[in-house]
């Protein structure tokens, strides 16, 4: 009998052995990404240099240079000067340099440490924050695994900006999930911070007349207006409203040289049947994606599948995604699993490890488009008929 009870429990782990898996990979992740990514840079902390100029202007009170490219690009130049070759377009709202003052204060190498050191902080937080919805699962458990979490470790060793609209995200989650809408909404207006990641929050909200969270995000957007304008002056405003139309008007003008690392859906098919036709078919699928996010709103009381259906919507309507911004998925995959389990739908544990492996994976393309689209619609469409079969249960 004592060879059938070894192979009854092989595949069992304590949580000892668990916790013991989890921070040797959390190791091996990040002295390998340190090694062989961080160290290996033409310029330290990746995109950060930008973000760096962006706390540079926000010191002297230039709230409108972001806007004028090439005085932009000259200051990032003079700050950082092997960043000659990397010209970046800042489109970001007047006030978002604000956020990067403490670093500019720091020689370029210290403020990259030190925003990697706080935002993996940050990270931390709002992934203990999300992981309450999963009570049965330790919590140590959970931010290890999402410290290995492949676009998390994307968006740390490119030194990217996601990570504040993740704060609205799993900030307006955790106010609906107790019952305070209103909050929810004034959190949810951190989104702005990138806008086009606020595109199926909006569709959303306003689909499922969601008045409170409009309220709050209404309020908390004015805050941001009367702040920009407060501080950053009219002129930056003017600046910001001209960007945004010149861009709306030619997307390609903020694309990445290298489009093996972009996700977006418009983006991917405009090289295969051109511009309008990629946008009809961009409108299309972001149409279903809304529709089926707005069934499991509305058929769902769950906030945690709500939320996690938003936030794939999120990526699968931006017309604008790379590779660091599918680390909005960490409280969206840590959601789902949670309830895929609960309602033995295990498959799906294999379909989210496979997502957040092939984010990293360039080649994982059919044409210019990416595998990560497919599946990540996938996901969504399984949770929305997962939420619509629970209620016809519940009934």
């Amino acid at each position: 009998m004592a060879p059938s009870n070894r192979q009854r429990t092989m595949w069992r782990f304590s949580p000892h052995e668990i916790r013991f898996a989890l921070i040797v990979a959390v190791v091996v992740v990040w002295i390998g990404t340190v090694a062989v990514v961080l160290m290996r840079q033409p310029i330290p902390g990746g995109d950060f240099m930008v973000f760096y100029s962006f706390g540079e202007l926000g010191l002297r009170g230039e709230w409108a240079r972001q806007y004028d490219w090439a005085s932009f690009h000259a200051l990032q130049v003079s700050l950082v000067p092997q960043s000659t070759e990397y010209t970046y377009p800042p489109t970001y709202p007047p006030l978002v340099p604000a956020l990067y003052v403490p670093f500019a204060m720091l020689p370029f190498a210290a403020a990259v440490a030190a925003w990697l050191v706080s935002s993996t902080g940050l990270y931390i937080c709002l992934v203990a924050i999300a992981s309450q919805a999963w009570r049965e699962a330790s919590r140590l458990h959970l931010i290890l695994a999402s410290l290995v979490f492949p676009p998390f470790v994307a968006h740390q060793a490119l030194g990217q900006s996601t990570i504040w609209p993740l704060i609205g995200f799993v900030g307006g989650w955790w106010a609906l999930s107790r019952g305070r809408p209103l909050l929810a909404g004034i959190v949810f207006s951190l989104v702005a911070i990138k806008p086009h990641l606020g595109i199926a929050l909006a569709i959303v909200v306003l689909a499922t007349r969601s008045w409170r969270v409009i309220a709050g995000i209404g309020l908390g957007g004015g805050a941001q207006a009367l702040l920009t304008l407060t501080i950053c002056g009219p002129e930056a405003i003017a600046a910001y409203v001209r960007t945004t139309v010149l861009v709306l008007r030619n997307p390609m003008l903020i694309d990445p040289t290298d489009p093996r690392h972009t996700h977006a859906l418009r983006t991917s098919i405009e090289p295969l049947v051109g511009s309008t036709p990629a946008t009809i078919v961009w409108l299309a699928v972001s149409a279903l994606a809304a529709w089926l996010t707005i069934t499991v709103w509305q058929k769902s009381g769950e906030w945690t599948l709500c939320l996690a259906a938003l936030l794939l919507a999120t990526l699968l309507i931006s017309p604008h995604v790379q590779t660091y911004d599918a680390v909005l998925l960490a409280p969206a995959t840590l959601w789902i699993a949670h309830w895929a389990l609960a309602n033995d739908r295990k498959h799906m544990l294999l379909e989210l490890a496979v997502l957040s492996v092939i984010f990293l994976i360039p080649w994982a393309r059919i044409g210019s488009v990416p595998l990560t689209i497919p599946l990540m619609f996938w996901l969504l469409w399984e949770v929305s008929r997962g939420s619509v079969r629970a209620r016809l249960v519940e009934r």
